[in-house]
């Protein structure tokens, strides 16, 4: 049987994607973040092309190195300077009727009830189509712009993200009941203030009483993304997301995680289909596999290297110019962020540098036809068991109009799409069932009970 996967366009409000200098590039108007209509323009592209959603990728911070921004960061994008995504999703979702959105928002510093109104007031805007990327930030130079007095290790982080998601359910799913909004004009009733509950959290690093101040939108709690690669962020994630992205280098690797995924959700008492598996994708076709091949080499030949490893020490806090080409990436561990570490274990440091200034942050690179690109596309799905990917352009619009003119209609074809865009909130497209979290969720523990005789 033939899976319908998820499709998602991998964004970041800012100048560069992932390969450091493309910027630059002719057909390239990612210089035009600035501007509304370049997202509204591309999320309406996104909406009529079929994708179900468009991730925006965000960190507060920018590379530093030995205490110093490096030129090259400022000259080239790097991280700097950037926007924040969030306040580009109701035009989105306006221009978009259908599309869904996934924004980063980290557990590090902002505080759990200001992030919990900002995604209920989303979760209303969009009617329901919003996700939360939940990241914990790992960058000492982020400590110093929110003027925090320590760099927190990394499993500590994750010890922060669980409570600070405990006490955003217990905002989003416990303090209104589903029918304590009256909206009684006649009555002259707004809501019930017996179905109205006050929220006491006081926690190891928390302390909250209060009321939430928003009413609960269509899914109360966003859709929960996550990425975590180290042991505590999957564990993290078999509780808590909803969609997980995976680190997909081959097909064997990727099929080993998108089963370790399912094995943990299990054992913290979800199904392992509760959790939808998505990897990163950039494609290229041409008429012939020559062609696309030598397309990919010209956007390559705007990379600058340079720019390439302050963009990876930005992401984990390790300089690659400062290790041994010849050692093993293996022995490299880091209390930054971990995934793009993960990634290259079994590969020399030249071997891993080379890969990530070719690649970024790039997983499954596909060149061809449009007939051999999809062939190569069923073939990893059918090896992994992949629920999706999260397409990564190259160029800003032209990697979409040609992936949306070639490859979409023969994904639809061969029923790996369907033929008309799915609709609804986020969740009840990805779960199948109703808009809010199911019953084995650990969030629903914190919705109210009401009291027994």
């Amino acid at each position: 049987m033939t899976k319908e996967l998820f499709l998602g366009a991998f964004e970041i409000n800012g100048v560069n994607l992932t390969s450091q200098g493309l910027w630059a590039h002719p057909d390239n108007t990612t210089w035009r973040y600035k501007e509304l209509e370049h997202w509204t323009d591309l999320a309406r592209m996104l909406d009529d092309g079929g994708f179900d959603f468009m991730f925006l990728a965000d960190s507060y911070g920018y590379p530093v190195i030995d205490g110093v921004v490096p030129d090259v960061a400022f000259e080239q994008g790097v991280e700097i300077p950037k926007n924040d995504p969030m306040l580009l999703v109701p035009a989105m979702a306006a221009a978009a009727p259908r599309l869904c959105f996934g924004v980063t928002s980290s557990t590090s510093f902002e505080p759990p009830f200001a992030n919990a109104r900002r995604f209920a007031t989303l979760d209303h805007l969009t009617r329901g189509r919003i996700a939360w990327n939940v990241v914990t930030t790992s960058s000492a130079v982020v400590t110093e712009l929110f003027g925090k007095d320590r760099y927190v290790p990394h499993d500590e982080r994750y010890a922060i993200a669980q409570e600070y998601l405990e006490l955003s359910y217990a905002l989003l799913e416990g303090s209104w009941e589903d029918d304590a909004v009256l909206a009684d004009k006649g009555a002259r009733r707004y809501a019930d203030a017996s179905k109205v509950h006050k929220v006491v959290h006081h926690g190891r690093y928390f302390d909250v009483e209060g009321y939430a101040n928003t009413e609960p939108g269509p899914q109360r709690t966003p859709v929960l993304f996550q990425a975590g690669a180290s042991s505590s962020g999957r564990a993290f994630a078999a509780g808590n997301a909803e969609l997980v992205f995976l680190q997909g280098k081959d097909a064997p690797s990727l099929a080993a995680q998108v089963t370790d995924i399912r094995t943990r959700a299990e054992q913290a008492g979800r199904a392992g289909t509760d959790i939808r598996t998505v990897s990163g994708l950039s494609v290229i076709t041409a008429p012939s596999t020559a062609q696309a091949e030598d397309q990919l080499e010209e956007y390559l030949s705007y990379v600058d290297p340079d720019a390439a490893r302050v963009y990876y020490a930005s992401m984990t806090g390790i300089d690659l110019a400062a290790l041994d080409p010849e050692a093993s990436f293996s022995d490299v561990t880091t209390e930054g962020g971990r995934t793009q570490v993960e990634r290259y274990k079994g590969t020399s440091v030249r071997e891993a540098t080379a890969d990530f200034i070719r690649n970024g942050m790039r997983e499954f690179v596909l060149t061809g036809t449009p007939t051999e690109v999809v062939d190569r596309i069923e073939a990893l799905v059918t090896d992994t068991d992949l629920d999706g990917f999260n397409y990564t352009p190259y160029v800003t619009p032209g990697s979409y109009r040609s992936f949306i003119a070639d490859v979409v209609p023969e994904l639809r074809r061969r029923g790996m799409l369907p033929e008309t865009p799915r609709t609804g909130t986020f969740r009840e497209r990805l779960s199948g069932r109703g808009p809010h979290l199911p019953a084995s969720h650990r969030a629903a523990r914190f919705r109210h009970q009401p009291a027994t005789a």
